[in-house]
């Protein structure tokens, strides 16, 4: 028996958000009070967008139809966070290979060559919260923000100083773009990316404090822009892309598989209670799915199970993949 889509919409709302995280305040938009410590950061309003059932459902099958076309997955790591003044300026002269690379800070003005860029450390070191030569305390945040060979690499430095603006308003930082062609790295990476450096302490003496959940919700941030500008892009967390379990459609009807299929997982996975439950809620969200009267909906279904039963068997064939490499 089919189901009406105001049903559906609550389905997903309900096991759809779950599965995403998805919440009124999902989507990054930059903070009003430079006074909020980023751990507890709270986002400004959304315009309504994920205010009601129906638009996180919406939502919700977008992350879906992003994941069986296999959109591109986005980027972005925090690298080792240099410490005191030292650590600084090794890091400000590796991200712009010593001048050679143009460095734009949070005015959107571009340092260019090694003199420049030591000004930059000069004004790092005395503006603001001033930094010690040595330090214990990380006195600044490295990221890299990186998308797939052949993504657009002035669309991937546009969507970089987005971000940039968006999260990190109040805060000096650094930003370059690193591409296969303009790295005179002798072994340069084929992935676009950007390096973005971020002063650890505000300019209201307000310090970063990241956490796991401020690293998704950079991801999300990361690829909201890159789509602004064109570009496909989508994040899921780790965990959803590497579930060993076998998908068939049988899973979308037989309830009394279940228990079998949570044995099977538990033999085959050592991260049994968060894998359970991610698998849980993608079987509920697939189930909704093909109840619903759309044949949109009952499509994305079919899709779903086909891509969860491909990336299982990717999984197991890459059980050690070889890193790519971001320098």
């Amino acid at each position: 028996m089919t189901l009406p889509g105001s049903q559906i919409d609550q389905k997903l709302d309900e096991w759809g958000s779950r599965l995403f995280n998805v919440s009124t305040e999902t989507l990054p938009r930059p903070r009003r009070s430079r006074n909020v410590r980023l751990s507890s950061a709270k986002f400004t309003s959304t315009g309504g967008r994920l205010s009601t059932a129906q638009a996180r459902a919406t939502y919700v099958r977008q992350k879906l139809q992003a994941m069986v076309r296999r959109a591109p997955q986005v980027m972005v790591k925090l690298v080792r966070a240099p410490k005191g003044m030292k650590g600084i300026s090794n890091n400000l002269t590796y991200i712009s290979r010593d001048g050679q690379l143009d460095i734009e800070d949070q005015d959107g003005q571009v340092i260019q060559g090694k003199d420049a860029v030591a000004d930059l450390k000069a004004e790092w070191r005395d503006g603001g919260m001033p930094i010690a030569a040595d330090s214990t305390m990380r006195d600044a945040f490295h990221l890299v923000l990186s998308m797939p060979t052949r993504t657009d690499p002035l669309s991937v430095q546009r969507a970089a100083r987005d971000f940039a603006t968006r999260e990190f308003s109040g805060y000096q930082y650094a930003m370059v773009l690193h591409t296969f062609e303009t790295d005179p790295d002798p072994h340069p990476s084929p992935h676009p990316h950007v390096h973005l450096t971020v002063k650890a302490a505000g300019l209201d003496g307000v310090r970063l404090n990241p956490r796991k959940a401020d690293l998704q919700r950079w991801r999300e941030g990361f690829a909201e822009a890159l789509r602004e500008h064109g570009i496909e892009a989508t994040t899921t967390s780790r965990i959803h892309r590497t579930t060993h379990e076998r998908w068939t459609v049988r899973h979308l009807h037989e309830v009394s598989r279940k228990g079998e299929t949570l044995e099977r997982l538990k033999r085959t996975t050592g991260r049994y209670g968060r894998v359970q439950e991610v698998m849980r809620n993608y079987e509920q969200v697939m189930r909704a799915l093909a109840r619903s009267d759309r044949g949109e909906d009952r499509q994305l279904a079919a899709d779903l199970v086909r891509y969860l039963s491909e990336r299982s068997r990717d999984v197991e064939k890459t059980r050690s993949p070889e890193r790519d490499r971001f320098s």
